[in-house]
């Protein structure tokens, strides 16, 4: 569970940074982030990151799962 725990933070972590570099490295960073909310569409390492977000819930979630199977069994 500390090792999931660990990889949510670390894939979070990950996104923001993305955010924040994209935001800060490049003149109009804050309107792609605004445009980013408003269609869904970001650069590839931001994408990459909330794709590595995405994996990171889905094995927490998988690993609930497995918990709760236990305690029903």
């Amino acid at each position: 569970m500390a090792q999931q725990a660990q990889s949510l933070r670390k894939a979070i972590e990950n996104l923001i940074n993305a955010k924040l570099h994209d935001a800060l490295s490049r003149p109009g960073g804050l309107d792609r982030l605004v445009a980013h909310r408003a269609t869904g569409v970001a650069s590839w390492e931001i994408r990459n990151a909330e794709k590595q977000l995405d994996l990171a819930l889905a094995e927490v979630l998988e690993g609930s799962e497995v918990g709760f199977a236990r305690q029903d069994a």
